[in-house]
């Protein structure tokens, strides 16, 4: 090797990379602690004792609460800080009708050229979701319902669709953890999938986008009475 070689030293890259990876770090557990409803809608953040909490220091957690509000999951306030953003019933109606109208028009895509590869990944998170409900637990149902729902829009092949999905779906996850906690509505959504999976599997495009706009119309009823009911409770406490 030559004793002048200039290969740039590789510890630039690792302290790049290993930043990169602690904002990723502190960003999905601060979106988690919201959408888990941990710090409630409306609330202000404490950035000094977030970031004790997640062990950084404030400035990774200054970053997070600026992504987390051009998401739309938080609000800054002015020489204030920043707080849980709430959404308005209405709000949240938006939201889920372009949802659902993303979902139908992905899953159509999907299954009209849909492998078996494809088909088995969402068989895979299909059962996971089914054994979660036989176990009555929510928070695993939850996890592969996410999941199962981005892989059906990612089989889509449109980058602006799943952007545009995944912008949406982390504004939806306001309040769902509430929706959940009734056994009706998480019976009702199992039995949604599973007519949704023998869609899949049957190849029928139309009918797996008519199912998939009805299971996301109802789940965004769900939340927007949650939401309501919630925001009401809020309304009554600050009075």
């Amino acid at each position: 090797m030559d004793d002048d070689d200039d290969t740039p030293s590789p510890a630039p890259y690792a302290v790049a990379i290993k930043r990169a990876s602690l904002h990723h770090h502190v960003v999905d557990k601060l979106r988690e602690m919201v959408s888990r409803g941990d710090l409630p809608a409306g609330e202000r953040l404490n950035e000094v004792a977030l970031a004790q909490a997640i062990g950084v220091s404030r400035t990774p957690m200054r970053e997070a609460v600026k992504l987390l509000a051009s998401e739309g999951l938080l609000e800054l306030l002015p020489g204030r800080g920043a707080r849980v953003r709430q959404f308005s019933a209405e709000e949240l109606f938006d939201v889920f009708d372009v949802l659902g109208a993303l979902e139908r028009h992905a899953i159509e895509i999907a299954v009209s050229k849909l492998t078996p590869k494809a088909l088995t990944e969402i068989e895979r998170l299909h059962n996971q979701m089914g054994e979660a409900y036989a176990k009555r637990n929510q928070k695993s149902y939850f996890k592969a319902n996410q999941k199962l729902h981005a892989l059906i829009v990612d089989l889509a092949g449109n980058p602006a669709l799943s952007n545009t999905h995944m912008t949406l779906t982390k504004q939806s996850v306001h309040n769902r953890h509430e929706t959940l906690i009734s056994e009706q509505r998480w019976k009702e959504s199992v039995a949604e999938h599973q007519a949704i999976f023998e869609a899949i599997v049957k190849a029928d495009a139309t009918l797996a986008g008519l199912l998939m706009l009805d299971h996301s119309r109802k789940t965004g009823a769900a939340v927007v009475d949650a939401a309501r009911a919630a925001n009401e409770i809020r309304a009554s406490n600050r009075k």
